[in-house]
């Protein structure tokens, strides 16, 4: 039996299983959506819920939990981040 690994969601704050949040990763100055957790780097989690990403938007949680202020790119993993819940 594997183990389960536990992350905290930026948005709420709930602690939950790793698979059930979606990663963003900050490496070489880039951000990812990580969903495979195959890129290693700094990383943060939210979960798959539209008030978590908005809530982790408003209080700039990219900003402080993986330490980046290229604005620009965090604008656009918001983006991409509300349209891949919004279908969910």
């Amino acid at each position: 039996m594997a183990n389960k690994i536990n992350r905290k969601c930026q948005g709420c704050a709930q602690i939950s299983d790793r698979e059930n949040l979606i990663k963003i990763t900050l490496y070489n100055n880039k951000l990812y959506i990580n969903p495979s957790s195959k890129i290693l780097g700094r990383s943060m989690y939210i979960c798959k819920n539209v008030n978590c990403v908005k809530n982790a938007i408003k209080k700039k949680r990219l900003f402080s939990a993986l330490k980046f202020k290229n604005f620009e790119e965090i604008s656009c993993i918001e983006t991409k981040l509300l349209e891949m819940v919004s279908n969910i």
